[in-house]
Parts: structure tokens; sequence; C-alpha cells
């Protein structure tokens, strides 16, 4: 049990207790999620932890969604700009799905048959602006039926789900390896696609597209699959300068962006344009 006893005197704001707060800002990337997850799954029901970080963790309260969607409550108890910390509580029992990044290793590499130089596809050295258009390249390229292995320091689920909303039902997924230091995916292609005109970049880019003017900065982020336009645009509102306004371009109408701008102090003012895309301008209120 973590519920801090309403009677104890030795901490002062029960939010704060280190038996409560799990301060993740010192694990690595790679298993940081990973661990926040299993931290979720060991609560019992009804019984909460303090996530502490030092950015906003959006991308993990929309994982958190798609993976225990109705299970779970998120509210921002801090937030920022120093540290954010987030109340999560567990509503009801849940199995973990197969995919969920545990960060628990897969074993030894006793008979791998996948350690091939020409079937392992390293992208641990490519820049994130071109990691996702590369790996998708390398699977349009193969032949029906044949695959490559993906060799990654991370979990890629987002590829993933860019992979079902691109080409749902023409390939499989299969994990050989989930860390803590190395993630191998065997990625094979089922049927012959029509690849897109412009293949879909991925997470974790060095920047979207972005255009400055004196006292207007215009960001496009479309292309990119959600949660990620949401977290490119509140990124750069946060480095916004006083008195300029912020024009994001984005697939589909943001509308988780509006409560989210709202909260830190920008009106919002939302489009749609003549080629399908929407424009929305925000401004400091």
């Amino acid at each position: 049990m973590n519920t801090p006893n309403p009677s104890s005197a030795v901490v002062e704001d029960p939010l704060r207790d280190p038996r409560v707060v799990f301060d993740v800002r010192p694990i690595p990337g790679r298993v940081k999620h990973a661990q926040i997850f299993q931290r979720w799954l060991d609560l019992p029901v009804n019984e909460f932890f303090i996530l502490l970080n030092d950015h906003d963790p959006v991308p993990l309260r929309y994982q958190f969604e798609r993976e225990f969607s109705g299970a779970f409550t998120w509210e921002y108890v801090e937030r920022g700009p120093e540290e954010f910390r987030v109340k999560i509580t567990k509503l009801q029992p849940v199995i973990a799905p197969l995919t969920l990044p545990r960060g628990c290793g897969s074993g030894g590499h006793t008979a791998d048959p996948h350690r091939d130089p020409q079937v392992v596809f390293d992208v641990r050295p490519i820049p994130g602006r071109v990691k996702h258009a590369q790996i998708f390249q390398r699977w349009l390229d193969l032949p029906v039926g044949k695959f490559f292995v993906l060799l990654n320091d991370h979990d890629p689920v987002p590829l993933r789900y860019q992979f079902e909303h691109e080409f749902n039902g023409a390939f499989a997924w299969e994990y050989l390896e989930q860390g803590p230091e190395e993630y191998r995916v065997k990625i094979t292609k089922l049927k012959a696609v029509h690849a897109p005109g412009e293949l879909p970049g991925g997470c974790g880019c060095d920047s979207p597209t972005e255009t400055v003017a004196a006292d207007v900065r215009e960001i496009d982020v479309r292309g990119l699959e959600p949660p990620e336009p949401l977290v490119r645009v509140l990124d750069a509102l946060e480095s916004l300068p006083a008195g300029v306004k912020l024009q994001a371009r984005t697939d589909r109408e943001p509308c988780h962006l509006f409560g989210e701008a709202k909260e830190r102090g920008f009106s919002s003012d939302c489009t749609q344009q003549p080629d399908g895309s929407w424009l929305t301008v925000l401004a400091r209120v």
C-alpha cells in the first residue's frame, strides 16, 4: 500500500512522500517508460504514485491511453518549469499486453538465426529526422514474404503505430529481443503495397519544418503520427518569445491541443484550409 496515512505528521505534503514519489529523471530513456509501466502495473487497484520528471510526459500519457484506456487517471500536481509531477492512479486490474515495453531482457542469444548483417538493419546511428523514412523504405524494398531485423536502442512502439496506420495488414511485427540495451524486431512484408507519395516521418526528429517571421512563428507537423504533432507544438509554445504568435499546421483538427494550450495561457483559433489541412493560431492571452 503506498497511500499516505492521513494521520501521519512526518510528511507535510502527502504527494511528496518519498514512498509515493517515483523520480524518473535519473532513469535512462531507453528503459524509462518500461519502469513506469511496471510501477503502475504493480499497484493495487485504487492506489497511485506521483511521477516526477523534468519535462511534461505527454507521450507517456498517450501511451497509457493506448494501452490501458479507462484503467487509470492522470492528474497534474505540478507543471514545471523545472519539475513536472503527475498523480497516476490505477482504477481497475489489467493484464499487460504482450507488446508493452517492459525493459526486461529476452534471454541469451542461443540459436538466434536473425543476426546476419545482411538481415539486421541497425538504425541506432541514423539521425532521428530521417530514421523512420529509411526504415519504411527498407521495408518497401522487400520482396513479399521477406523480412529484416530492426536493431534499436529503445522500444520502437511509435514506429509500430505508424506501420499500423500506413500499412495495416501488410506487415508482421515480432519482437526478438526487448532490451534493456538492444531491441530487435523482425518486420516482415506480407503483401505488395503502393508506397505513399511521401514517406512517414519519425518521432524524435531534430525539428519539424519551421518558419520564423518578426511576429509569427510557423510550425508544420503534418505527416507525423499522434501524439508527435501535439508534443512538437507544445514544445514550440514553451520556447515562444513574448509577443510572437505560433501558427501550427496539422493534418487534422488538433482537438487535444486546445485544452493544453489554454492551460499554458494561450488562446487558439483553428480553421480548415483549402488543401484539407488545419491551421491553428496560438497567442498568449
